[in-house]
């Protein structure tokens, strides 16, 4: 389902209503007629004379793009690198727009080439948060884990309990209108960072419990019952700072607040089910 939720990529739709940006914005819409019109620049590097036209003629022909500039002038010719201005038939935060910029980003890196992308359309549609660094992130949160563990096995079972209540409540996204660029960016890596714990208390307990119970099972119920109020008090706390977002002027925070409150619901669901249920398998 998180192919299906509606990404918000237009962050004045959070500002308050008594707001001066909001009302001096709501003015000029009134005054003049915004433009259906937006633009992307694309800049490929290595392009022979023969792949520029060509490249040129792939940009036109996509569904939404209104006219391409491009001539082999300097100002479009630098060195290794050439650059397109795509005009697009509606405002830069549209689907439309997003549309091109997906399909223009998967073109070019598909045939693996150097490329950039920027313009008021890229600006709406870049990644809040790299890939790269989420990457970084659950690589150290794992060697610290591994590090810190009584078992090398204990830290991926964390991790795969973690992403699967980080994918439910993606999925569940889909239940509110939209939902910001930036909270889709940015609340798996918050989530995995407020739920970790959860993990480390249950197995800790479990590890306990083993000592004076040699049934795996058994050992893994008294754990559980030992465990969940310490757990369920710590994320209650959790998840009402969270929902305390919600009362922000600029509404961003109740749409971040919600999502992480969700999220961190989910994490403690997956930690009291299939947590448990991997620990003992392995």
């Amino acid at each position: 389902l998180s192919g299906q939720v509606k990404i918000n990529h237009d962050m004045t739709a959070y500002l308050p209503d008594d707001s001066e940006t909001r009302q001096g914005m709501d003015i000029m819409e009134a005054e003049f007629e915004p433009e259906k019109t937006s633009e992307l620049l694309v800049m490929v590097a290595d392009l022979g004379e023969s792949e520029k036209q060509q490249t040129r003629q792939y940009l036109e022909n996509l569904e939404g793009v209104a006219r391409v500039d491009y001539d082999a002038s300097s100002d479009y010719n630098r060195e290794d690198q050439t650059l397109y201005k795509l005009m697009i038939d509606d405002v830069d935060d549209s689907e439309l727009a997003a549309q091109v910029y997906e399909e223009v980003e998967t073109h070019f890196g598909a045939q693996e080439r150097k490329f950039e992308l920027g313009g008021a359309v890229a600006a709406q549609n870049a990644e809040v948060l790299p890939l790269w660094i989420v990457i970084l992130a659950v690589g150290v949160a794992l060697v610290i884990l591994i590090v810190m563990s009584s078992s090398y096995v204990e830290p991926f079972l964390f991790l795969f309990t973690i992403l699967i209540a980080i994918l439910l409540n993606k999925g569940t996204n889909v239940i509110f209108p939209s939902v910001s660029n930036i909270t889709d960016s940015i609340t798996a890596i918050l989530q995995l960072a407020l739920s970790m714990d959860y993990s480390i208390m249950l197995m800790t307990r479990y590890t306990q419990e083993k000592k004076v119970e040699p049934d795996k099972v058994k050992a893994m119920k008294a754990a559980l019952f030992n465990a969940f109020k310490s757990i369920s008090s710590s994320s209650v706390t959790t998840v009402v700072g969270l929902i305390a977002l919600v009362f922000m002027s600029f509404t961003i925070g109740r749409d971040l607040g919600l999502v992480l409150a969700k999220g961190v619901v989910f994490s403690l669901v997956a930690i009291f089910t299939c947590l448990p249920a991997l620990i003992l398998m392995f």
